[in-house]
């Protein structure tokens, strides 16, 4: 019989030596040479300043790197010549830099196209460079090109990453020897990578309504750690050191004050957590989806609601204030991470909302969609906080609550409920004007918006031709139909919103 160690090593795969592929120092070139007539140093000046760049703005929403140690290898010729290109490619393309001669549009198709190819051949053993590249890959093609293709993209990049083991990093060092010389601070660079994949399953099968790929429930690689923790520690993590996300939705908020003794990590780690919250009140839809007649569902809505207000109150005093704290030193930086918490907690608590509308009727279903109309103007609070010139330095799968927002927004325009109420009109449509020049400021660096911009548009259109105020049967129509974004059945529900309202009234 086989053991569980057993099974372990079975299932996972040694890192290749970063050292053995490519590489590329300072004074070298790479596959990014755009077609200009400067000299060398001209362009390794353009180079390294696209490095900086992409640590400056684009590091922060996929933080798969510590920028000093990536420096440091870059530096002793130890990066991949085909991940710096591609860092430098998407930075240029990003911030709008393009060089005389130089196509970036025909440059990252080719990325795109040549990466589908290693991600088939990459082998058993790919290296951290490798998966870092594969990952920036499909990062841009879901945002910049969303649709089924960069879906299939994050998935098998998601089974390569289970292939590795990484999902299970910190065992891995106690059953392979060629694990166990890894550094400390080279083991972080694989858990950042991880976190990143776990992140990016979140939305994009949040959006498309399919299970995640990821199962958080058989994780055991911990969360971050600080460089300072990781020197002070003298080797791999301890269990009394590491930190790891909590099996249930019951433990999550459990894991806070675990997480506030690293300061460094704090922000990154919440972040992961309150990802966690939106994957955990999905799986409560999938449950509703797939036994809405049972006994059981009425308790696991309670459970997730008792959680969520756990969650809530277990983040530091003055958390969810959407304001700045300048007063306490808080960094713009730190603030919109901050806000992208409060984003991700109010469309957790509107998704259980939808779910609740769903199952109830009368008073209880009267308190959960004024409970919907509440979150919503929480997301629009946080939106009119935000400074644009960080749309390009946050994840901006955030999009994907903007989107949600603004639509119940418009059905809470046509109910006796809102209507009734004085100046709610109005405030309601203030509230959309907020997220919609938000998701304008996205929409001129993604694709992503773009599309969610045009839905919306598509939704509205449609729903205008609905007269008079909203029964709760017509607004359960709605909810009951409602998709997200890269759900295949999207196009036909913004076709058909109408129809959907009005065969509801018939009723």
């Amino acid at each position: 019989m086989s053991t569980p160690e057993d099974s372990l090593v079975s299932s996972t795969l040694r890192p290749r030596d970063a050292s053995k592929e490519p590489s590329v120092t300072a004074q070298s070139t790479n596959t990014f040479e755009f077609e200009i007539s400067s000299q060398q140093e001209e362009y390794l000046e353009i180079k390294n300043s696209s490095l900086d760049k992409y640590f400056d703005l684009f590091h922060d929403a996929n933080p798969i790197y510590s920028r000093a140690n990536f420096l440091q290898n870059y530096r002793n010729a130890l990066c991949s010549k085909d991940l710096i290109s591609t860092m430098v490619i998407i930075t240029a393309k990003l911030i709008g830099f393009a060089p005389e001669g130089s196509d970036l549009d025909i440059r990252i198709d080719h990325l795109l196209s040549s990466n589908h190819l290693e991600l088939d051949i990459i082998g058993d053993s790919p290296t951290l460079d490798q998966m870092r590249k594969a990952y920036i890959m499909a990062f841009y093609e879901f945002h910049q090109f969303p649709g089924d293709q960069s879906w299939m993209r994050i998935g098998r990049l998601t089974r390569i990453a289970y292939r590795v083991g990484i999902d299970k990093l910190e065992r891995l060092p106690t059953f392979y020897p060629d694990w166990a010389a890894i550094s400390k601070a080279e083991m972080q660079e694989w858990r950042l990578l991880w976190w990143c994949i776990y992140k990016i399953d979140s939305y994009t099968n949040l959006a498309a309504g399919t299970p995640y790929l990821i199962d958080k429930d058989f994780i055991n690689t911990a969360l971050m750690m600080s460089e300072s923790n990781i020197a002070s520690s003298n080797g791999e993590p301890t269990e009394s050191e590491a930190v790891y996300l909590p099996t249930s939705f019951q433990g999550l908020w459990e894991v806070i004050p675990s997480l506030t003794s690293d300061p460094e990590t704090f922000l990154a780690n919440v972040h992961i957590v309150t990802v966690t919250a939106m994957r955990d009140v999905a799986l409560v839809g999938r449950i509703y989806f797939l036994r809405e007649h049972t006994g059981t569902v009425e308790e696991v809505f309670k459970e997730a609601e008792r959680q969520l207000s756990a969650l809530r109150l277990a983040l530091p005093f003055g958390w969810l204030n959407t304001d700045r704290n300048a007063l306490a030193g808080e960094s713009q930086s730190n603030h919109h991470a901050r806000l992208v918490t409060i984003f991700h907690l109010s469309f957790a608590q509107l998704f259980l909302g939808i779910l609740k509308c769903r199952a109830e009727e009368g008073d209880e279903w009267t308190r959960s969609w004024q409970k919907i109309l509440e979150n919503c103007q929480d997301i629009a609070r946080a939106a009119a906080q935000w400074d644009s010139s960080f749309c390009v330095r946050v994840d901006p799968a955030i999009n994907l609550v903007l989107l949600t927002a603004l639509i119940f927004l418009e059905v809470h325009k046509k109910t006796s409920i809102s209507s009734t109420a004085v100046n709610s009109e109005s405030s309601i449509k203030h509230d959309q004007t907020i997220i919609r020049l938000l998701l304008d400021q996205f929409a001129k660096i993604w694709t992503f918006p773009r599309l969610i911009i045009l839905s919306f548009k598509s939704f509205r259109e449609s729903f205008s031709g609905v007269s008079g105020s909203l029964s709760q049967r017509q607004v359960n129509a709605i909810l009951l139909s409602y998709k997200g974004p890269l759900h295949p059945r999207w196009v036909q529900f913004l076709a058909s919103v109408r129809t959907i309202v009005n065969d509801a009234g018939y009723l």
